[in-house]
């Protein structure tokens, strides 16, 4: 029995050394799973924290580029607006420089009751100005008012300014075909037709004795006269008698 207690004993406690192994064991393979465990949910937040800041990091620079196109186009605005103003500018300074070369080109006109014109033709007059009467139009066999002066000249003959001053106007009429009018001041106002081949533009300053065209074949209005140069004085828009200012009259 003693023996047999004693191998009891034995197994008893071999028992437990076994039993205490297994618990030891076990115990250590799931403090082993906890750590993997652990381990594994580190380095799914760390992989976590590295997307976030990833992506993060491309907002943040998407967003720093936004900024930079964003400084960008207003930098390029800012320098249109400055080269547009630069040009207007430019612009106006060349108008003034303009203005201030027609204004020393162009004298004042200043034309006065007692100056005197000079023959814008030499020849003959065929029809002289008449506001007080009737006169005969031998090609419109009629009577009629005369506002201006006929005076009759070979075709191609050059037409001269009476004095000086700005064209005002280049028209075609009927009646005295090509046609300029020119400011010569204080309201006066000459007028050249039956004319071709102009020499002169509108805005033309106009020296006195320069020539401003030539006489051009007539009109139907004076076949039966013949070539000629249509002239006429006008002040405040109404007719005068230009041989009153004409030199020699």
């Amino acid at each position: 029995m003693k023996d047999f207690f004693s191998k009891k004993g034995t197994i008893w406690a071999l028992s437990l050394c076994l039993m205490g192994g297994l618990a030891f064991a076990g115990y250590y393979s799931v403090n082993q799973l906890e750590q993997k465990r652990e381990e594994q949910e580190n380095k799914i937040i760390d992989l976590n924290q590295e997307e976030t800041q990833g992506t993060d990091t491309a907002q943040k620079e998407t967003e720093k580029e936004a900024v930079d196109v964003a400084d960008q186009k207003v930098d390029y605005e800012l320098e249109k607006e400055s080269e547009t103003q630069t040009e207007k500018e430019t612009a106006e300074a060349k108008d003034a420089a303009s203005q201030n070369a027609d204004a020393h080109i162009q004298p004042t006109l200043d034309f006065q009751e007692n100056d005197v014109l000079i023959w814008p033709a030499a020849g003959e007059i065929l029809l002289d100005y008449s506001m007080n009467g009737t006169i005969y139009f031998p090609t419109l066999n009629q009577y009629k008012y005369n506002p201006a002066l006929v005076i009759g000249q070979e075709v191609n003959a050059p037409v001269v300014a009476s004095a000086e001053g700005i064209v005002k106007s280049i028209g075609i009429s009927e009646e005295t075909g090509t046609t300029v009018t020119m400011d010569i001041g204080n309201s006066y106002e000459l007028i050249y037709g039956q004319l071709k081949e102009l020499a002169i533009q509108e805005g033309d300053f106009v020296e006195q004795g320069e020539i401003i065209g030539y006489v051009s074949e007539p009109t139907k209005y004076y076949c039966v006269e013949g070539s000629n140069l249509y002239f006429q004085m006008k002040k405040d828009g109404e007719p005068v008698d230009p041989v009153l200012y004409l030199e020699g009259e």
